[in-house]
């Protein structure tokens, strides 16, 4: 299974969008949230579009992108674009669209006209004619809103997803790139709940839109307030350029569980506030006389008590293992050289760690499928993060447009899964002898999703003649299998 960064494609908008100013000579600089994007190959004009190579960057925004010969499918869990290479029509979740330029391969390079993409991610684009440099930068405005309108009104139901850089969980309090850039025309001076089921945000001044998203496991409702600073008046620690993180904790209400704010961004300046729930709940906000209202209304889902935090059990306890076997049914993955597809290793290999795991009396595992059936990304993480299992391993096999590629990748989301995703990586690499690509940080949904130190290994390349017919291989099959379990132990400390 390929995995790129997908906004990294997205750098090829701006560059059709001023083909006079880019012209044939030197390609630009790319920049995305101001940092430079180190590219392996250049993006090409054909006719009036650009086609940029979509293996220019290996982390990212969650995306993955698959090679099936001759198509690229590329996908979210909840967006699904196919490409074919020399056609002009893509598919974007199960709808045609036409593309202003076919995808094609050159020099080993798939290269993607993505102008189309564009609509369905978006990225600020600004054009530096005199440093011919292109830089993107994400909307400064939450791009899901609940799902019932813009009034406000939400039931949980809303797509879920990072709001606005969050940290993944629609937090509160990441750190503004520059305090002292002060744009904000009103001034937060409380935040107020009545007992009963309303936040009340009183404020001076004058301000924009405010900016609602519902976010998913755990349910929160997350409402910013862009043009918006604390007042001097407001409680100790708070000033204009505070990034302290203030909370209201409640006990009083069936859903609600918890308020969070801080001062969160200051392009522009916003405040954001979190309403932390215990089930999905309908919503409304409101903006009068001078105060934003937040009116909890009927709770829509099944009320949930947050667990805490699993500790490491003792010298008798027993570790949960959630095992992934990647793709299924009918998201076959990607397509050997010798036309078995990848769905099919990566159960295989699935079933062996768990037969050998079945034999530790300190570890249990569980599978997040254990036949030829397909499980949305989103459940897979929910399945792992609902057993409070402490570890989480998908398991795939990569592919790519060059049959030359070999080698072992181990892919990690958090700081958290590091050194799991390096300890694993070393025992993989020595199962498969396979080259080594090393261990690399992306955002892949099930190990972004995930609570628990959560990895994604690429056992090899599947276009590669070698790498597949080793994979499919019993024998090599087992030698990984015993690799990846002695990984498991090794980090738990069980040898």
């Amino acid at each position: 299974m390929k995995k790129f960064v997908t906004v990294v494609m997205l750098l090829s908008l701006l560059i059709s969008l001023f083909p006079g100013d880019v012209g044939a000579a030197a390609a630009p600089k790319l920049y995305l949230n101001g940092k430079q994007l180190q590219t392996t190959a250049d993006p090409q004009i054909v006719g009036q579009s650009t086609l940029v190579p979509i293996r220019t960057v290996t982390e990212g925004l969650g995306f993955d992108v698959q090679w099936s010969s001759p198509n690229v499918n590329i996908t979210d869990g909840t967006t699904n674009i196919v490409l074919t290479i020399g056609s002009k029509t893509a598919i974007v979740n199960d709808t045609q669209v036409a593309l202003e330029a076919a995808a094609i391969s050159s020099k080993d390079t798939t290269l993607v006209p993505l102008r189309f993409v564009s609509e369905q991610l978006g990225l600020d684009v600004f054009w530096d004619s005199s440093s011919n440099s292109v830089h993107l930068s994400q909307k400064p405005t939450p791009v899901i809103p609940p799902t019932d309108g813009s009034n406000g009104n939400g039931g949980g139901t809303g797509n879920g997803g990072t709001g606005n850089g969050t940290d993944g969980n629609g937090n509160p309090g990441t750190t503004p790139t520059d305090p002292g850039n002060q744009t904000a025309t009103a001034a937060l001076k409380s935040v107020e709940f009545d007992g009963v089921g309303s936040v009340f945000l009183p404020y001076d001044g004058e301000f924009g839109n405010v900016k609602t998203e519902v976010l998913h496991s755990p349910e929160r409702i997350v409402v910013d307030l862009p043009y918006m600073n604390f007042d001097t008046a407001f409680k100790t620690g708070f000033t204009n350029t505070n990034t302290k993180l203030g909370e209201v904790v409640v006990d009083t209400h069936p859903s609600l569980q918890k308020i969070r704010y801080s001062y969160y961004s200051d392009k522009p300046s916003t405040v954001r506030v979190v309403l932390d729930l215990a089930a999905a709940t309908n919503f409304q906000v409101s903006n009068v006389d001078h105060t934003v209202r937040i009116d909890l209304l009927e709770v829509t889902g099944p009320v949930i008590v947050p667990k805490p935090d699993k500790p490491t059990p003792p010298g008798t306890g027993v570790f949960t293992i959630v095992l992934d076997a990647g793709h299924g049914a009918k998201d076959p993955g990607a397509l050997s050289v010798d036309g078995r597809h990848e769905k099919q290793y990566n159960l295989e290999i699935t079933l062996k760690v768990k037969a050998l795991l079945d034999k530790e009396k300190r570890i249990k595992p569980y599978l997040t499928r254990s036949d030829d059936t397909f499980v949305e990304l989103n459940d897979r993480a929910k399945f792992a993060n609902d057993m409070n299992a402490d570890l989480f391993i998908s398991f795939h096999a990569n592919s790519t447009s060059n049959s030359s590629v070999s080698g072992t990748e181990t892919y990690y989301n958090r700081d958290s899964s590091k050194a799991f995703a390096d300890i694993l990586h070393k025992h993989l690499v020595a199962g498969t002898g396979f080259a080594d690509r090393k261990v690399r940080q992306a955002g892949f949904v099930v190990i972004k999703k995930t609570t628990m130190p959560a990895i994604l290994l690429e056992a090899g390349y599947l276009s590669n003649k070698g790498d597949a017919t080793a994979l499919f291989s019993e024998a090599k099959q087992n030698k990984i299998a015993a690799e990846v379990v002695a990984g498991i132990k090794e980090y738990l400390k069980l040898t």
